[in-house]
């Protein structure tokens, strides 16, 4: 039964069961941490996902998921939001998202392995500085974060620090900028759906993964939610920045 099941994981997903189990206990855990946090799906699911598989997968596999439950307020987002200001954001991360698919389909695996690492670090630093007190809407400052934001995406599925640092932490209200984010992060995950799918890099097995793991994404999601506050801050920044630190230490044992 078990040699059966590893048979058809491997056929149908590209990966044995026990780098499956480990794939689907590490989507659980980052969709419970975003739940709980309110972000960081991407930071801690795409690292240690690619530790077990590929970064392409990895990266492709948090996309796809971001696409799927990007619908869900987008509607409800288009009556509060400054809808001039977040459609340059986007449009811009949109643009640039090709060119950070195209880096990691002719990067290294190591390498990629690493930067994605390094860049999931450096963002959740960037999500825990203290927010400026004026909203920068400079054209060169928009411009900024639409191709930042779109050269993460399509590179790490990391879209969220520069729109994030741009919204959240210069005092936009909570649910405008909760819906100018939801906006830009769904339309940068078509953007990179589409694109992938046009360099052949989405086959059957990255969206059979998908299909398999995208329940327990909304299930960890969701029970996150429950425990929304019940956690210090201290306790699950020190959790996440453990997983980081490995996840690094592993990436440069496989480099070196």
């Amino acid at each position: 039964m078990i040699e059966t099941l590893n048979i058809w994981l491997s056929t149908y997903t590209g990966l044995a069961l026990l780098p499956f189990l480990s794939v689907c206990l590490i989507v659980a855990g980052a969709a419970f941490f975003r739940g709980l946090t309110g972000f960081g799906y991407a930071i801690l699911s795409v690292p240690l996902v690619s530790l077990v598989s590929t970064p392409a997968v990895a990266v492709l596999m948090a996309i796809l998921m971001q696409l799927i439950i990007g619908p869900f307020g987008v509607k409800q987002a288009r009556g509060i939001i400054d809808v001039p200001m977040v459609s340059k954001i986007a449009i811009l991360a949109c643009l640039s998202t090709p060119l950070g698919l195209w880096l990691l389909d002719v990067v290294s695996v190591d390498i990629a392995r690493l930067i994605i690492t390094t860049i999931a670090i450096g963002s959740f630093f960037a999500f825990m500085m203290k927010r400026p007190q004026t909203l920068n809407n400079s054209p060169l400052h928009i411009a900024l974060v639409g191709i930042i934001s779109g050269l993460l995406n399509g590179f790490a599925a990391m879209p969220g620090p520069p729109v994030v640092l741009h919204f959240v932490r210069k005092q936009v209200p909570p649910a405008v900028s909760r819906g100018s984010m939801i906006t830009i992060f769904f339309a940068t995950a078509a953007m990179a759906t589409a694109v992938a799918f046009l360099r052949g890099m989405v086959d059957l097995q990255l969206l059979v993964l998908t299909a398999l793991t995208c329940p327990l994404m909304i299930g960890g999601n969701h029970l996150g939610s429950k425990y929304f506050g019940a956690v210090s801050e201290p306790v699950w920044r020190g959790f996440v920045m453990v997983l980081l630190a490995i996840a690094a230490i592993v990436a440069l044992i496989k480099l070196f």
